[in-house]
């Protein structure tokens, strides 16, 4: 099969859940083996592992994505293993402030930032006087 065809089937399997989360992590491991690890793969490897529920993992395939370069991808997949892990928000907190400063035209942090502002408007409503 194409390569193309693979990923697509990849992310097919990724969208089905759980169940073929597996199948997804065997053919992106053949293609890592085949043509190198590369961000991408290793990004979609991670969401494979995070599907299988298999977090430990999705976090070394982002720790190996980071190794390659610097993407807002896999700093945000980063921000979704570690909750699913509930790690606490000084683990999360200092790859979200990273995201903010290095892709601030990023949909993920614009849409962020209406939701913060949403927040802080509705928060005044209900604030307490001392």
């Amino acid at each position: 099969e194409s390569v193309l065809t693979q990923l697509c089937v990849v992310q097919i399997k990724i969208v089905t859940g759980r169940s073929e989360a597996l199948d997804a992590i065997h053919i992106l491991t053949s293609l890592t083996e085949q043509y190198g690890a590369d961000v991408m793969l290793l990004n979609l490897t991670a969401v494979s592992y995070m599907a299988a529920g298999q977090y430990g993992e999705a976090e070394t395939s982002l720790a190996e994505a980071s190794a390659e370069g610097d993407d807002v991808d896999t700093l945000i997949n980063l921000i979704v293993c570690y909750q699913q892990q509930g790690k606490g928000m000084d683990v999360i907190v200092p790859v979200l402030e990273r995201i903010k400063a290095s892709y601030p035209s990023h949909a993920f942090v614009q849409g962020l930032a209406r939701v913060e502002g949403a927040f802080e408007r509705e928060a005044v409503k209900y604030k307490v006087a001392a």
